[in-house]
């Protein structure tokens, strides 16, 4: 399987570059950077998952995805799980189930 964003952002999950996504609502001040590493990720978000910050210090990108690495978001509705699998999800996993999946390429 080859499957893109749209099957994270229908289950709920928000991409990186769309309105309300990672960069979108990227806050450098809150994160445990230096005064350079926040500069650089004010003047281009992208910087938070650059190799060049990351190898320096994993905690900005650690610490802003760390809701979606434990599966958990402020959800409105206290009820409602916060990620819900789609269809394409479902489908995987019946054909992981029935031993026909060989891998899932994702970006």
């Amino acid at each position: 399987f080859l499957t893109g964003a749209g099957v994270s952002v229908a289950a709920g999950i928000p991409d990186f570059r769309s309105p309300g996504g990672m960069y979108d609502t990227l806050r450098p001040d809150l994160l445990t950077a230096t005064q350079m590493e926040r500069r650089a990720m004010q003047m281009d978000p992208t910087a938070v998952v650059s190799w060049e910050v990351f190898r320096q210090n994993q905690l900005p990108y650690l610490e802003l995805r760390r809701p979606f690495i434990r599966g958990v978001l402020a959800h409105q509705d206290k009820n409602k799980d916060a990620y819900r699998p789609t269809l394409s999800h479902f489908f995987i996993r019946v054909c992981h189930d029935k031993g026909l999946l060989r891998r899932v390429y994702t970006q």
